[in-house]
């Protein structure tokens, strides 16, 4: 007999997670089609989330606060802020609570714990593909042309799940031992996107305001800032973010990190979840 609570070496644990991969993707459908019985209207309501939350940003800073003013193409720069953002926000918001919200299941059968975190945020990915066709609409009617450039939005994609995967296990195991942070930390990400510049240019509007050097930098090393660029980047013709290149060694950068440092400091406590 095997115990339900126990933790295999590191790299046992990753490959015990490859080999099940096939699950992972199955049961993130699976969770998606079950969400999606309780609404007749489907995943209609799964991409009304980031389009209400555009429509408000676009009144409230846009028109309000004169946030038009700081691109060219502002809706489409809002749309593709707006969208992306809000799939890092649900992974991680989501993810915090995979440990916690199935416990009954952890105590019962023995498996990687790391597959629920990681089955959320690929959840979140398959609620995600019915938002993209909504953004580029949104861009083509805004006037951003379609060009070779949009093949590099799935490279972001990719790196952005990635990122996800280690953030959502960190806050799964983090959640799990303080469920009290599951409920402020909505807040916290989206003060995160507020300096991530969903809504305007954030380093550019601390430029003109004369912001300390360090704190501009900050901003714009920040993984939302890098993230967000690197797919205006490759959606907009109209848009040129600062950075450049330096956006998308970052960007890679901050994945390569935070994959496998989420997924260790997740592992560490494997042998603890389920005991509360």
């Amino acid at each position: 007999m095997r115990p339900v609570n126990s933790r295999p070496p590191f790299f046992s644990y990753v490959a015990s997670l490859w080999q099940r991969r096939t699950f992972i993707r199955a049961f993130a459908k699976a969770s998606v089609d079950k969400q999606n019985t309780k609404s007749r209207l489907g995943q209609f309501w799964q991409v009304m989330d980031p389009v209400l939350t555009m429509a408000l940003y676009w009144f409230l800073f846009g028109f309000l606060l004169g946030g038009r003013g700081s691109v060219e193409n502002y809706t489409g720069f809002l749309a593709a802020g707006v969208f992306t953002f809000a799939l890092i926000r649900q992974s991680i918001t989501a993810g915090s609570r995979s440990i916690s919200g199935n416990e009954g299941l952890i105590r019962s059968i023995h498996f990687p714990r790391a597959v629920l975190p990681i089955a959320v945020v690929f959840k979140q990915l398959r609620v995600f593909y019915f938002a993209i066709p909504i953004m580029l609409v949104i861009l083509i009617i805004t006037g951003e042309p379609i060009t070779w450039q949009w093949l590099l939005a799935p490279v972001v994609l990719v790196i952005i799940v990635m990122f996800s995967m280690g953030m959502a296990m960190v806050m799964a195991r983090i959640v799990a031992t303080v469920q009290d942070i599951s409920e402020v930390l909505p807040y916290f990400l989206r003060i995160w996107g507020y300096m991530s510049g969903v809504m305007i240019p954030i380093a550019d509007r601390l430029r003109n305001l004369s912001a300390p050097p360090w704190a501009v930098i900050l901003i714009e090393i920040n993984p939302g800032t890098v993230y967000l660029n690197c797919m205006r980047d490759a959606l907009m013709d109209s848009y040129f973010s600062p950075g450049g290149w330096i956006n998308w060694a970052l960007a890679a950068a901050w994945a390569l990190v935070m994959l496998p440092l989420g997924l260790w400091f997740f592992w560490r406590a494997e042998d603890r979840y389920g005991r509360g």
